[in-house]
């Protein structure tokens, strides 16, 4: 069996194009909240990128409740997030 392969980079250029012109142009279907109307969470799934964890509550001998976990956040107080700064998903739930 043989297969014919296309040895032109022209099919890949098209659908990365296609890609961004979607990507893009999906900013377009969004809606406008009415004012006075909040949020009461955001659910957010992924990896340590989106979470980085707090273990403050768990028997266990890796903690991040002390400096120099949470240095830049507001009072510079440890808050048991592995993480030095806001994450992606705190930066998006505080947006106006």
């Amino acid at each position: 069996m043989d297969f014919i392969f296309i040895s032109s980079n022209i099919p890949t250029t098209v659908l990365f194009c296609l890609c961004i012109y979607l990507l893009v142009s999906s900013g377009v279907a969004t809606f406008k909240m009415p004012e006075n109307v909040t949020i009461p969470a955001v659910i957010a799934f992924g990896d340590s990128i989106l979470d980085q964890g707090n273990n403050n509550y768990i028997p266990t001998f890796i903690r991040a409740n002390f400096p120099p976990y949470g240095v830049n956040f507001l009072g510079g107080k440890a808050t048991g997030r592995f993480s030095n700064a806001k994450t992606p998903v705190d930066l998006i739930g505080t947006s106006p």
